[in-house]
């Protein structure tokens, strides 16, 4: 702990002298919950980046752990990281993305953010809010900031998918780490979801991003027209050796599968973004783990972003 607040400290310090960093609480009483970091650029803003942390992880954590968040502000876009509760909060549930509406709508009015150069995107379970976010901006009738791009990191998109391989790996899998996570996610979407393994064939297509069993996938039509970009790195090696996981639980299942579709619907701005070896926790003394922010280059998501202004 000691060293990730060194890491923390050094980073803050170098960064505050080029750019303006503000912090905003829900509660002046309480720092540790709710609030979000704002990160500024020093000349005119070009553009809002909306960024969501992945599940446990606070907004400082992403800076120590992406370059994106200087990266884009020097390029000129404001930047938000929120913490929308404490380090249990879900993402994937109905009254989280009702957190996150609130919280968008809040920043909109504050900062008087442009609709069409505003964009949103995240690591993980941020990155599945993300997605969420999107389709249901396109399929509700009460005003909602529609973002101009999404873009996610190696996110769980198909809620069912994940449900049921983490159901079988708490039992079969032999690494603690995979089995306690699974124990914990599948608990928590039964909890949190109020279902069970004998839920309905349709029970999870309203609430994932992409569900492999919807029929013809038609809720995906309407993000025909919405620029998405997804990053994952599926180094199968070393989730074998390190995680014991089975293929089934690795996250780039879904996002192959959505992006084929969303080309199949016409989507000519849905784009699979493959790496290999950039995965990095730099917070966690540069430990090697595919899941995670660094596979995402900054410098060439920002020229991706620059091509999306409307």
């Amino acid at each position: 702990m000691f060293k990730i607040l060194t890491i923390l400290l050094l980073y803050f310090s170098h960064f505050c002298y080029s750019q303006s960093l503000d912090y905003t609480y829900n509660d002046s009483n309480d720092s540790t919950r709710i609030y979000y970091i704002t990160l500024k650029p020093k000349g005119v803003i070009k553009g809002t980046v909306i960024l969501l942390p992945s599940f446990g992880e606070k907004p400082e954590e992403v800076m120590v752990n992406w370059d994106f968040t200087k990266t884009a502000v020097d390029n000129g876009y404001l930047l938000i990281i929120p913490a929308l509760g404490d380090r249990t909060f879900f993402y994937i549930d109905n009254k989280s993305q009702d957190i996150l509406i609130d919280f968008i709508g809040e920043v909109f009015t504050k900062y008087e953010i442009k609709e069409e150069a505003f964009f949103i995107g995240g690591f993980s379970f941020g990155g599945t809010m993300a997605l969420q976010y999107a389709k249901l901006t396109r399929k509700v009738d009460k005003p909602i900031f529609k973002p101009t791009a999404v873009f996610a990191i190696d996110p769980p998109l198909d809620i069912e998918r994940l449900y049921n391989c983490m159901n079988v790996s708490k039992v079969k899998a032999t690494n603690s780490i995979t089995v306690q996570e699974s124990t914990y996610i599948t608990n928590r979407i039964e909890n949190e979801l109020n279902v069970n393994v004998n839920y309905p064939p349709n029970f999870f297509w309203n609430i994932s991003p992409f569900s492999k069993s919807e029929i013809g996938q038609q809720s995906l039509r309407m993000l025909s027209n919405l620029p998405i970009r997804i990053y994952t790195e599926p180094d199968l090696n070393w989730y074998y050796e390190n995680r014991n996981a089975d293929i089934a639980c690795l996250n780039f299942n879904d996002s192959f599968r959505m992006i084929n579709w969303l080309k199949f619907y016409g989507n000519t701005n849905a784009e699979l973004i493959w790496t290999s070896g950039k995965g990095y926790r730099i917070s966690k003394n540069n430990q090697r783990h595919p899941h995670s922010w660094s596979i995402a280059n900054s410098e060439e998501l920002i020229k991706w972003l620059d091509s999306k202004q409307k």
